[in-house]
């Protein structure tokens, strides 16, 4: 009896109306993870756990967060939906992957693969699940970033701010500065081995956390000048839109050209890019705003 309500509270959940298109959205995303993830599955080789393409996982994030920016329902828990149904393209990869390599195996680590599979089913779901859910918000971000350089019929008078409130252009500084002198050192200065290449791996660390705040600075910098009326009014999502595509552009090329590591040849192209997206966007400002 005590369970009856919860199984009820649970079913309520998933028969939902109001997430249909979040379950239509990752519902469509699967027959696309399965086509990209054709050569994920292993054929001549052992190979255990092979990767899933997440583009298709990452753009129906997008767009769920983005649909249901003005929505009843909040984007973060459409994205969870969407990508709990889509994690069904990504098992269902895995689990291709584990029928190929229990060819390859002895009746006791097959064993131990079959158990070690469904771990990573569970650890498999939750990531997919926070993955969709990150990219929602960021649907829900871009939509809100347009909604409001749009909405120019909605009297501003109650939150109007002056430009000066604003010092979320210093982490834009500070990355525009720092990133050259990190690079020339990772690239060009570190030695082979030894403390330099801690010193190396510190600093790109560093430099991934203020590229991560440079983004949020440029939401919470473009919101204050919207909000001030000020003479230029970005759209943060401009400086951002261009970085994350030549990530994608990099990590194409680079799996094309069979690198040894696409995911650090894209990180590094992103980068470059995000620090040219912010040189751009200060001069802008200075430009228009006269800060910095």
């Amino acid at each position: 009896m005590v369970l009856m309500p919860s199984l009820r509270s649970l079913l309520e959940r998933l028969t939902d109306a109001r997430l249909r298109a979040a379950t239509l959205v990752g519902l469509a995303s699967i027959p696309v993870t399965l086509v990209l993830a054709l050569d994920a599955v292993p054929r001549d080789s052992v190979v255990i756990g092979g990767l899933s393409p997440a583009t298709p996982l990452l753009a129906a994030g997008l767009f769920v967060g983005y649909y249901y920016y003005d929505r009843p329902i909040a984007s973060r828990r459409a994205g969870v939906r969407t990508g709990l149904v889509g994690s069904v393209g990504v098992l269902a990869v895995s689990l291709a992957d584990l029928v190929t390599t229990l060819g390859f195996e002895s009746p006791a680590m097959a064993a131990v693969t079959v158990v070690l599979f469904l771990v990573e089913i569970v650890l498999g779901v939750a990531f997919v699940a926070l993955l969709t859910m990150v990219s929602a918000i960021g649907g829900a971000w871009i939509a809100g970033d347009l909604a409001r350089v749009r909405d120019t019929a909605t009297p501003r008078v109650e939150r109007e701010r002056p430009v000066d409130d604003s010092r979320w252009w210093l982490p834009i500084v500070v990355y525009v500065l720092a990133t050259p002198l990190v690079l020339l050192f990772v690239l060009w200065i570190v030695p082979d081995g030894g403390p330099g290449v801690i010193v190396a791996v510190l600093l790109l660390f560093c430099l991934v956390f203020a590229a991560v705040a440079t983004v949020v600075a440029f939401v919470k910098d473009a919101g204050t000048l919207v909000d001030a009326r000020a003479a230029w009014q970005p759209l943060s999502v401009a400086y951002v839109a261009g970085p994350v595509g030549v990530y994608a552009l990099v990590y194409l090329v680079a799996s094309l050209r069979q690198s040894i590591h696409p995911p650090g040849d894209a990180m590094y192209g992103f980068v470059v890019a995000l620090w040219a997206s912010s040189l751009v966007y200060l001069i802008n400002r200075h430009r228009y705003v006269g800060t910095p």
